[in-house]
């Protein structure tokens, strides 16, 4: 920096940073995004490499323990740091809390509800909710209890179902790693368009980018789960309609839109899907749902995991009332 950005930078004004004892061992910037909620890791991780988050008068690395600082402070407004759109809370369906302690929560998540805002900032989200209420409750609780959701996977906007967001660093690093490792059990439930005849049957081939927002299947035959965009998904019929299936789905990769694109691929896509299948029958209406017809069910987490490890979202109602129909 040159000097008279370094002057610039001590003309500013500057705030002290709380040091609360309970969080001595982690890291400064896993800690300054606890304290602030609302900004993002991007925003955050800025202040660093501005020089904005020093010590003593000097810049100090993100990776600084808070116990190894006497005193910490930010350089400039903190309310000119971007901050992460919580949405309108009045016109949202908020999700049903299925299970919590202190490393997870494991939401039901309504379809049509994004999991992190979208970038036009139109719609409400799952983490925007989760900030909200965290902001909400700190009055009513002690620093040493403060919390920073995070994120750990994501299911599509239109999917409704299970999602697991972890409390603490250490929980997102393990979680992610499960999953990175396929290490975690995921099943999901779809209505799929057409008879399928055999019982089981594996779609292993890797997805790739597509155009105009969707993925696209590379329809070859590979070994492993390991090459780029390897894809894996299992599919077992259990229950078939006159023109529709029900099928459990087991992925066992997490690539973007892998079930519907395995399910077009094998020639059963999704009964609803605007994306994939055939365009004419795209929005053909099945009674009782007009969204995705799909929704994720169940997870387990490895059994190295210390406290509850399986979690169950039942069916959303539209679900049901479209299972309903075509078994009538």
């Amino acid at each position: 920096m040159s000097a008279w950005g370094i002057l610039k930078l001590l003309n500013r004004p500057r705030m002290l940073i709380p040091l609360h004892a309970e969080y001595a061992a982690w890291k400064l910037e896993d800690y300054l995004s606890l304290l602030w909620p609302d900004r993002s890791a991007r925003a955050i991780h800025e202040l660093f490499t501005k020089g904005r988050i020093r010590s003593g008068g000097r810049p100090v690395g993100l990776s600084r323990r808070v116990g190894d600082l006497s005193e910490v402070e930010v350089v400039g407004d903190l309310g000119a740091m971007p901050a992460i759109y919580l949405g309108d809370q009045e016109s949202m369906e908020e999700p049903g809390i299925l299970y919590e302690d202190d490393l997870l929560i494991a939401l039901s998540k309504p379809s049509g509800l994004p999991i992190v805002p979208d970038r036009e900032k139109r719609l409400p989200s799952v983490l925007g909710w989760l900030i909200r209420r965290e902001i909400e409750q700190r009055a009513l609780k002690p620093p040493g209890q403060y919390l920073r959701y995070r994120i750990v996977h994501r299911i599509d906007r239109l999917t409704s179902g299970l999602v697991i967001v972890a409390k603490t660093p250490e929980a997102e690093r393990e979680i992610g790693e499960a999953l990175e490792h396929r290490r975690v059990r995921k099943e999901y439930w779809a209505i799929l368009r057409g008879v399928v005849k055999p019982a089981c049957f594996a779609v292993n081939c890797p997805i790739v980018p597509g155009r105009k927002g969707k993925m696209r299947a590379k329809l070859i035959e590979q070994d492993g789960m390991d090459g780029p965009g390897s894809a894996l998904s299992e599919f077992q019929v259990l229950e078939r309609f006159p023109e529709h299936t029900l099928v459990r789905v087991r992925p066992w990769t997490g690539r973007t839109h892998q079930i519907r694109v395995h399910a077009w691929a094998a020639g059963y896509p999704l009964a609803i899907d605007p994306l994939y299948g055939p365009k004419e029958s795209a929005f053909l209406p099945v009674p009782g749902i007009n969204r995705l017809t799909l929704h994720a069910l169940r997870y387990e987490l490895p059994e190295s995991w210390p406290k509850v490890r399986t979690f169950e979202c039942p069916l959303a109602s539209d679900f049901e009332r479209a299972l309903a129909s075509l078994r009538a």
